[in-house]
């Protein structure tokens, strides 16, 4: 029987620059990318801050996500930054399991409600692949983690069509950071 995977995601949000966060990241997932996938992505388009997404996967057995609440981490001491953990979720739909690439981005749909009809996001056009990812806690911030992997040319189109949908959401378009492997 195959164990069920458990993803984290976790928010960052810095208003220092790249550089420095990926150093102190760098450090913080060494550990952690010894027992579990971990997923780094940019968000585009930040004005003020830089937000960062982390995805965490493990199997639902070895599941012990710890990361401290804290406005400045044991990890990140001397960086500015606000962490939101979004919750535990289990892949109902994985389309595509590898990264990004060079010419895709990331977009991520955000769904609260659990009346809202995913369906009507499957319908959207110019999208390549979609995971879709639901709530396996009930602390779980959102329903629904979509994952969209959309061409760079129609990131834009996508993205409009994406806040014409009528359910409670949040969207982000995003770009995969380049982790460095554990030595």
């Amino acid at each position: 029987m195959e164990t069920e995977t458990i993803v984290q995601f976790v928010w960052f949000e810095t208003a220092g620059d790249n550089i420095e966060f990926m150093s102190h990241w760098d450090e913080y997932s060494k550990e952690m990318r010894k027992v579990q996938a971990i997923k780094l992505q940019q968000e585009i388009g930040s004005k003020k801050t830089t937000r960062y997404l982390s995805q965490h996967s493990c199997r639902q057995d070895d599941f012990k996500f710890v990361f401290k609440k804290e406005r400045r981490s044991a990890q990140f001491p001397e960086l500015e930054m606000r962490v939101r953990q979004l919750g535990g979720y289990s892949a109902s739909q994985m389309q595509c399991k590898r990264d990004s690439k060079k010419d895709e981005s990331k977009i991520f749909a955000f769904i609260t409600g659990s009346e809202t009809d995913i369906n009507i996001f499957r319908q959207l056009s110019h999208y390549r692949f979609l995971n879709i990812y639901d709530a396996y806690f009930e602390s779980s911030n959102y329903n629904y983690i979509l994952e969209f992997f959309v061409e760079n040319s129609h990131a834009e189109e996508f993205m409009e069509q994406l806040k014409m949908q009528n359910c409670h959401f949040e969207s982000g378009m995003y770009k995969e950071c380049v982790l460095q492997s554990v030595k």
